[in-house]
């Protein structure tokens, strides 16, 4: 790897942060996950990052060429890729601009995203899916994040905060969501919703094996009907040509795919987009939040060096 370029590509959780390098070759090296707490010392969540950065680089860089820095956050992010405006899983990060000061630091361009944006472009370059019409990517985790790809681009709208589909709301229900509204979908369908349901009705099974003991139970199969509805929801607006599906309450052990998509199926306008309608799983480990940064860097890279 010697005096190759490489892409820094960082994915920030509320639990844990991961760095790895991806060359040219489009091979991630030096995976390395740190707990997200590592950015809450002494100094600023800001500060705290540039010193990670910083020692990761030195510890694996050696004598490679640094070519761009591409880094995920849970959060809504500026429409120019420039200012994290909202975390509420993070500390230190609301309305800051992450990308002026690192650029500043390493001379090279930064790029920052949600980062479902990237667990999606993941799946787009393994799936061959540019140029492939219209995806839609849901990810139920402790949220429920949502990534929309049209036209050959992330869509982000005026704002930069287009596909909040958790947030859509839920008639005539007051629960308070941690974004200040009231009765958001997020609320009843997401890895949070699932924790109060155990909690309430299955307190001696772990959490891990709700589906494996429950899937039958009414209050599972409500909750996976609950799912559904803003997943279908979004595929009656925007009749996509692939649906990708993922995020750690899809990946728990026994999870039911199949009552999920007769769900979908059922709330889903017939004969279209309902007919034909194609579903994929999407695939879940530490290191796709990184290979999707990479890729979404080095297609950005590529990008201006043809408008040059």
């Amino acid at each position: 790897m010697s005096g190759q370029s490489f892409v820094l590509a960082i994915d920030i959780g509320g639990t844990n942060f991961r760095l790895g390098m991806m060359t040219q070759d489009r091979q991630l090296h030096h995976f390395t996950i740190k707990p997200t707490t590592t950015l809450y010392g002494e100094g600023t969540s800001m500060e705290n990052l540039k010193h990670a950065i910083a020692t990761y680089l030195q510890e694996h860089a050696g004598n490679m060429k640094l070519a761009a820095i591409s880094i995920g956050f849970p959060s809504i992010v500026s429409k120019d890729k420039r200012i994290v405006y909202s975390s509420p899983n993070l500390i230190g990060f609301d309305d800051i601009n992450v990308a002026e000061p690192l650029e500043q630091c390493y001379g090279v361009p930064v790029y920052i995203e949600n980062d479902v944006n990237f667990l999606l472009q993941y799946e787009i370059t393994q799936h061959n899916l540019i140029n492939k019409g219209t995806t839609l990517g849901f990810y139920i985790g402790t949220g429920f994040g949502n990534s929309i790809y049209l036209h050959d681009r992330f869509l982000d709208g005026k704002n930069g905060v287009a596909g909040e589909l958790g947030h859509i709301p839920v008639l005539f229900r007051q629960d308070k969501c941690g974004c200040g509204n009231e009765g958001c979908i997020e609320i009843y369908a997401s890895g949070k919703r699932l924790t109060q349901i155990r909690e309430q009705f299955f307190p001696s099974t772990d959490i891990k094996d709700l589906f494996t003991k429950h899937a039958t139970h009414p209050e599972i199969t409500r909750f996976v009907e609950t799912l559904s509805i803003p997943i279908a929801t979004e595929i009656n607006i925007f009749d996509p040509d692939q649906v990708i599906i993922g995020g750690g309450v899809i990946q728990m052990n026994d999870f039911p795919k199949q009552l999920l998509e007769e769900y979908i199926l059922k709330y889903t306008r017939k004969p279209y987009p309902a007919e034909g309608l194609t579903i994929t799983y999407a695939r879940q480990d530490q290191t796709t939040g990184l290979l999707g940064a990479g890729y979404y860097a080095f297609q950005k890279l590529e990008s201006a060096n043809k408008n040059a």
